[in-house]
């Protein structure tokens, strides 16, 4: 059995929100969406069958992709790392609003033994990018061992 832990997320906007500027803040604060030269990230038609994908794509052509799975309401989601370390999630958009991180590669713990995730670490890193742009209306984490 295996434990999920994730960080989900409500925001709010006077604006219209769109998955690629979720995406963008990251990067900009300093996510990485490319590992080993590569964007891991579900496929398009993916039908929530979750099959990762890795492809040696630009930046330009993953959000031109997010746009599409936008338009036909597909789950967007991208696996990213935090700068140059392989520390990272994946980060599932349901849609504009609604999305959570999954802390799923190499998690962060504030003691190993017993499992407990630092989840400050990951708060002081994913919120402010947000929170420069969007009201968080509510974020929570969840943990299911």
């Amino acid at each position: 059995m295996s434990n999920s832990i994730s960080l989900n997320i409500t925001l709010d906007s006077n604006n219209e929100i769109f998955c690629k500027n979720i995406i963008q803040l990251l990067i900009k604060g300093d996510w990485n969406i490319i590992k080993d030269n590569k964007i891991t990230f579900l496929p398009l038609g993916d039908d929530d069958m979750f099959e990762w994908t890795s492809a040696d794509i630009s930046i330009n052509n993953f959000i031109k992709l997010v746009d599409e799975k936008e338009n036909l309401n597909e789950l967007v989601a991208v696996e990213l790392y935090w700068k140059d370390t392989d520390i990272g999630g994946h980060l599932l958009l349901y849609n504009s609003s609604d999305f959570s991180f999954e802390l799923n590669i190499n998690t962060r713990y504030i003691t190993t033994e017993i499992k407990i995730p630092d989840f400050n670490w990951y708060v002081e890193r994913i919120i402010p990018c947000l929170n420069q742009h969007y009201h968080i209306m509510q974020y929570k984490f969840e943990f299911i061992y």
